[in-house]
C-alpha cells in the first residue's frame, strides 16, 4: 500500500509518529518518512513478493527530489537507455536514479514512457511540487481526499475512509450506480468526497493549487491501412514483447491463468519458449454443457508442456464470498467469477509468486457479446415503435433455461436492455434496474436519493471524449475506463494469496495500436467477434483454439445452483432476510423476496440482482458495521 499526506504544516507533522499512527499501524510496521513539514508518504508491503519487489522510496539528495514507487515497471532497462544511463535497473537504487531523472528530463512524460502496474508519487520542494500518477490502464488502485489545506492518499479506500482525520459519509450516488451495474464504474467511490485517481492521470499540486491532468489518452482516429501479414508480424512482435518484459522467472516461480479462450491460450502459448523451467497453469472447472470449457484448457497445457492445475468449482464454494468480501475496497459483484479467481489464487498460492493473465483481449478487438448486440440494436431500432415496443414486451416474458446462452436467454436479455438509452453504448447492456424498478428496489431515503441523483451522468459523458468515428470504437472507448477497471479489481484480490496479477493484453502499447485497427477487422460483416486476431494467431495456437466455434466464456451456473443447491439458496435466504434488509433499511425486502421466488420459478433469471444485494450486504457487515455509526443519505435528500 501506497499511502500520505500532503499540504499545510499541521500539528501532525511535529508529533513523533501521530502521523503514522493515524493511519492504523505502528512505527515497527516500517519507518515513517517525513519528507519536510508538508508531505508525509509511506509504503507497507502488499504481501506478493513478485509484487513488493517493485516497490521503492527513493530520495536523490543532490536534487532533493523524492520519489515513491507502488507496483511495477516493467521498462526499466528501455527507460535507461533512453536517459544515456548505464544502470542496472534491477536495483532500488538504480530504479530509482532512473524515475529521479527521468522526471527531471521528461515531466509528466515519465508517466507515458513506464511500462507497467504502478502508482508513482514524486516530490520536488524545490519547485514546491507534488504529483501523483496511476498507471495507463489502473492496474493500481489510488484513492484521494482533498479537505480544505490538506490531500490525504492511499492505494487502500478502507484504509484511507477510516483514517481519524477523514470524515467520509456514505456516497449514495455511488451505491446507486452499484445496484444498476453490479459495481461501481465511475471516478467516485461508496464514500463522499474520496474519490479514485483516474488510470492514465497524474494529480499535480504545484503552488499549493491542485490539477488533474492526462497523461495518456486512447485515440481511435486514423485507422491503419494494413494487410493481414503486417498486422499478424506487429502484432505477434507486441504480445511477445508485452510478455516478455512481465516476465520475472529467473527470480521468481511463474505461472498463468489458462481458461482455453483465445486471450489465455495466446499468453500461455507465446510465453511458454520464454519460460525455460517449469510452467504452471490454473483454471477452474464448473461442471454442465453450458459452462464446462476444461477440455479446451488441458489441450492447451498438454501441446505447451505446463504443469496444469485444475480447480473445481461446486456450488458450495459459493460461501468463500463472505471471506473475499473483507479483501473488497468496493463491493463489487461478478455472478460468482470473483469466487472462482479467489479458489484460483488460493490454489496457485504457494506454487507461483506471479500469473499472466489473458484479461484485456476482448476489448483489443471486440470480443464481447454486447458489441453484436449493439450492433443488432441499430437494425432493431429501425423498425417503428408500434411493432418494436409490444414485440420487446412479449419477449420479456419469455421463461428462464438453465443454459447460459440459450435463444430464449439472448432473446429476454436484449428486449430488456435494449429500452435503455443508446447513449450508454456496450453499457446498456449491462444494466439491471429501470428507473421504475429501481423505485422498487429501495426505500427510505435511498428511494428519495434514487429521485434526485444521477447515477448515469458521468457514463454518459465518458463517451463524449471519445475520438472514434464508429460505434464500436466508442464501445470500446467508455470500456477501457468502465469494465476493465471491474476485471482489475476482481484480480487484485489475488494479493490475499501472496499473488501477483500482471496483464499483457492490458500493455498500453497493444492499446494504442488496435485502437487504429478498422472496427470491420474486430468484427467482420458476418458478425464474428476478434476476427483479426483469429487471422494473426491462425498457425501459431493449435486450431482447435483458434477456430472453435463453441466459445462460451468462463462462467459460472449460479442461477442453477441458486435454484438446485440447498446451501446456496440457505446462504442466499440468511443473508438477505427480512430481519437483515429492514436493519439495513436500503432495500425493500418485499421486493428482493419477489426477486427470489420468480428466479426460483424459473420465471426470471435474476441471479445477478440477488449476488449483488448479497453481496453489498456482506460488504457493509465488514467495512460499515465495525464504524459507529452507520450514515445514511437522509441529509442529501431532504
Amino acid at each position: 500500500m501506497i499511502f500520505g499526506s500532503f499540504g499545510k504544516a499541521t500539528g501532525q507533522y511535529q508529533e513523533n509518529g501521530i502521523a503514522w499512527q493515524d493511519w492504523g499501524l505502528e512505527p515497527q510496521d516500517a519507518p515513517p518518512h517525513f519528507l519536510d513539514q508538508q508531505a508525509f508518504l509511506a509504503l507497507t508491503l502488499s504481501g506478493a513478493a513478485s509484487h513488493d519487489a517493485g516497490h521503492l522510496l527513493h530520495t536523490d539528495r543532490d536534487r532533493n527530489i523524492t520519489v515513491a514507487l507502488y507496483g511495477n515497471i516493467f521498462n526499466y532497462h528501455e527507460l535507461s537507455e533512453a536517459l544515456g544511463l548505464e544502470t542496472n535497473g534491477k536495483s532500488a537504487a538504480a530504479a530509482g536514479d532512473i524515475l529521479v531523472t527521468g522526471y527531471v528530463k521528461w515531466g509528466t512524460d515519465l508517466f507515458l514512457r513506464a511500462n507497467g502496474n504502478f502508482v508513482l508519487a514524486i516530490h520536488d520542494p524545490g519547485q514546491n511540487r507534488f504529483w501523483i500518477a496511476r498507471d495507463h490502464l489502473g492496474v493500481e488502485s489510488l484513492y484521494y481526499y482533498r479537505k480544505e489545506s490538506m490531500l490525504y492518499f492511499s492505494s487502500n479506500l478502507n484504509q484511507l475512509a477510516h483514517h481519524p482525520r477523514i470524515q467520509a459519509d456514505l456516497n449514495p450516488t455511488a451505491i446507486l450506480r452499484y445496484f444498476l451495474f453490479n459495481y461501481n464504474p465511475a471516478l467516485d467511490t461508496f464514500f463522499k468526497d474520496i474519490y479514485k485517481l483516474r488510470p492514465g492521470y497524474v494529480l499535480r499540486i504545484e503552488n499549493d493549487r491542485m490539477m488533474l491532468t492526462p497523461y495518456w489518452y486512447i485515440s481511435f482516429k486514423e485507422q491503419f491501412e494494413k494487410d493481414i501479414d503486417t498486422y499478424r508480424q506487429e502484432l505477434l512482435e507486441l504480445f511477445r514483447d508485452a510478455i516478455r518484459i512481465r516476465l520475472d522467472a529467473d527470480r521468481f516461480r511463474t505461472g498463468a491463468y489458462l481458461s482455453g479462450g483465445m486471450d489465455s491460450s495466446t499468453v500461455v502459448g507465446l510465453m511458454r519458449p520464454m519460460v525455460k523451467g517449469p510452467l504452471h497453469t490454473f483454471s477452474f472447472r464448473c461442471r454442465g454443457k453450458s459452462y464446462d470449457e476444461s477440455a479446451y484448457a488441458r489441450l492447451m497445457s498438454e501441446r505447451y508442456q505446463t504443469q496444469h492445475h485444475e480447480v473445481p468449482y461446486e456450488a458450495a464454494d459459493v460461501e468463500r464470498i463472505v471471506e473475499l468480501v473483507e479483501h473488497a475496497q468496493e463491493p463489487f459483484s461478478d455472478i460468482g467469477i470473483e469466487v472462482a479467481s479467489y479458489l484460483l489464487a488460493e490454489k496457485a498460492s504457494g506454487v507461483v509468486d506471479y500469473v499472466l493473465t489473458g484479461d484485456g483481449g476482448d476489448e483489443l478487438f471486440g470480443g464481447h457479446p454486447v458489441y453484436l448486440a449493439d450492433r443488432m440494436a441499430s437494425k432493431f431500432e429501425k423498425i417503428p415503435a408500434f411493432i418494436r415496443k409490444p414485440l420487446t414486451q412479449l419477449l420479456q416474458k419469455l421463461p428462464d433455461t438453465d443454459q447460459k446462452k440459450s435463444l430464449p436467454v439472448k432473446a429476454k436479455r436484449f428486449s430488456y436492455s435494449v429500452q435503455f438509452p443508446a447513449a450508454l453504448y456496450s453499457n446498456r447492456w449491462r444494466i439491471y434496474y429501470t428507473p421504475q424498478e429501481l423505485q422498487q428496489l429501495l426505500t427510505g431515503d435511498w428511494k428519495a436519493a434514487a429521485e434526485k441523483e444521477d447515477p448515469l451522468a458521468e457514463i454518459l459523458s465518458l463517451y463524449s471524449e471519445a475520438d472514434g468515428e464508429d460505434y464500436l470504437s466508442k464501445s470500446l472507448y467508455g470500456d477501457y475506463y468502465t469494465v476493465v477497471g471491474f476485471y482489475l479489481r476482481r484480480m487484485e484480490l489475488v494479493r490475499r494469496f501472496g499473488l501477483e496479477g500482471r496483464f499483457p493484453l492490458l500493455d498500453h502499447r497493444l492499446v494504442e495500436y488496435t485502437a487504429h485497427i478498422p472496427s470491420n477487422l474486430k468484427i467482420d460483416a458476418s458478425g464474428a467477434t476478434k476476427y483479426i486476431f483469429h487471422q494473426v494467431m491462425a498457425g501459431v495456437l493449435p486450431d482447435e483454439i483458434v477456430f472453435r466455434k463453441d466459445k462460451l466464456g468462463h462462467s459460472v451456473p449460479f442461477k442453477n445452483w441458486l435454484r438446485n443447491s440447498p446451501q446456496v439458496r440457505e446462504l442466499m435466504q440468511q443473508v438477505l432476510s427480512e430481519e437483515t434488509l429492514k436493519k439495513r433499511g436500503w432495500v425493500n425486502p418485499q421486493f428482493v423476496q419477489t426477486l427470489l421466488q420468480r428466479h426460483l420459478s424459473k420465471a426470471d433469471n435474476h441471479s445477478h440482482r440477488l449476488w449483488a444485494i448479497l453481496v453489498l450486504e456482506l460488504w457493509c457487515q465488514k467495512h460499515l458495521d465495525r464504524r459507529e455509526k452507520v450514515e445514511t443519505p437522509q441529509k442529501d435528500v431532504a
